[in-house]
């Protein structure tokens, strides 16, 4: 007996193992298939306070505040209360010739903590479309000041400014964000980040020199000054390396860009609203730049919003023009009142200064626990956000090259002592402004753990190798 063919559209059998199907939700940043075989995302199902739990009953301290955003914890009522009743007095709002009263009500609340005369706010969504924004308004502003020529933007290695084409296309080219997409926008030119680590110009040095900064002008006068439009640049890359720079650099940037008539934008997505110890990164060395790009924390995570907050003097160029650009979910009042909450929460609380405070024992505590590890190569951070970087040799600073494997084990190491982190090299913790005393304890003592079990199990496979 012959066997039947399989019918139109009928897979034959076959005993080789498959694949794993896509699954139904396309994740972030993840290869889909590689996902599906681990088991599938960690299933969060709730939170409170500084904690989250998985749909098995575990605990994790959230060490990476979602991703950035949840500055003032979870189960906040305040928040989910003004969300509510907006949202039952009136669920929408165009930011067109018609408004919720909120959304001045919030423009007038960022006017009070921003630096200087950044008082012109521009509501978008997310910090991506924020990005792609700011992108347009320091094109539109050369451009209606005569200076149309002026289309080059400077950006930085080890940046992130979010997914979009544009923000993909100023961000670190290493990121791979375009790669199978395509080229980036044309006109973006990278420089040096000031990592002072791995800085090629002075790491081995007793004293910073600030080359890094001077990339910059090198790189305005490269592309002719009268060509160049804006530097982008976040005040302290998180997603990067949590790069602190040195006290003079900012200043130092401040006043490259005024020399050649090139605007600074300064994306404070990640930094924003207390993250670095004061309201905003910039704040730390006195620096106004002429855009500011808002995100993540401004709602503490309860909903999608982000700005650019524009300077006197780009803001009363633009405003003659009619400006194509806008976002259908642009200062939704559900979004404002959730906004208008959690930087009440920030100020009431002495949020920004606790940030200051307990960043310090986080930052104290890792250095300690990992001052004899052969694989903590720096500790680094400002407020609450700190990097542990890896290495495989102290002395010359090789980077560890963890893999995919090695960040799977590490991500293992850390959620088996209850904390979510940046699982990656360098670790980077980030958690809510919230936290308290145990909590900063308990995160410096599970990253040094986890960092400590990869190194222990690194000798044994080199003593098992030599045996």
């Amino acid at each position: 007996m012959t066997a039947s063919r399989p019918r139109a559209g009928q897979r034959p059998a076959t005993t080789t193992k498959s694949e794993p199907s896509p699954p139904a939700v396309w994740y972030q940043g993840q290869v889909q298939a590689a996902l599906v075989r681990r088991g599938g995302p960690l299933r969060l199902v709730r939170g409170e306070g500084t904690h989250v739990w998985d749909a098995a009953g575990r605990r994790y301290l959230d060490g990476r505040s979602g991703l950035w955003a949840v500055l003032v914890g979870y189960g906040r009522s305040e928040i989910v209360d003004a969300v509510a009743a907006q949202l039952r007095t009136l669920s929408f709002a165009p930011l067109t010739d018609a408004a919720s009263p909120l959304v001045e009500t919030l423009a007038e609340r960022l006017r009070a903590v921003l630096p200087g005369d950044l008082r012109s706010i521009v509501p978008v969504p997310t910090g991506s479309e924020a990005v792609d924004t700011a992108l347009k308004f320091v094109r539109l502003y050369h451009s209606a000041g005569g200076a149309g020529r002026r289309r080059v933007i400077i950006s930085r290695e080890y940046s992130a400014h979010g997914s979009t084409y544009a923000g993909s296309s100023l961000s670190d080219p290493d990121r791979g964000l375009l790669r199978g997409m395509g080229t980036r926008l044309a006109g973006i030119r990278f420089v040096g980040a000031p990592y002072r680590y791995r800085c090629p110009h002075c790491a081995r040095l007793d004293a910073c020199t600030l080359a890094c900064a001077d990339e910059v002008e090198q790189a305005i006068v490269a592309a002719g000054a009268d060509h160049v439009a804006a530097v982008f640049a976040e005040p302290v890359p998180g997603p990067g390396g949590v790069l602190v720079p040195p006290p003079d650099y900012w200043p130092r940037l401040r006043a490259i860009c005024d020399r050649h008539g090139v605007l600074l934008v300064a994306d404070e997505v990640v930094t924003g609203f207390g993250r670095t110890g004061r309201w905003f990164a910039c704040d730390h060395w006195g620096v106004v730049p002429d855009l500011m790009i808002l995100g993540k924390g401004m709602t503490g995570g309860y909903q999608t919003l982000a700005a650019v907050a524009l300077r006197d003097r780009v803001a009363e160029r633009l405003a003659r023009r009619l400006v194509p650009h806008g976002f259908t979910y642009s200062g939704h009042p559900a979004a404002c009142a959730a906004a208008l909450a959690c930087l009440r929460i920030i100020e009431d609380e002495g949020l920004v200064e606790r940030a200051a405070a307990l960043g310090g024992r986080l930052l104290d505590g890792l250095g300690s626990r990992l001052g004899g590890c052969p694989l903590a190569g720096e500790v680094r951070g400002i407020g609450l956000m700190a990097a542990v970087e890896l290495v495989s040799d102290r002395a010359d600073r090789t980077p560890l090259s963890l893999g995919a494997r090695g960040v799977d084990r590490l991500e293992r190491e850390l959620r088996r002592r209850g904390v979510l982190a940046f699982a990656d090299n360098p670790v980077i913790v980030a958690p809510p402004l919230t936290i308290t005393d145990q909590d900063a304890d308990e995160l410096a003592e599970a990253v040094a753990g986890a960092v400590g079990a990869l190194a222990a199990r690194r000798t044994r496979s080199r003593a098992g190798s030599q045996s």
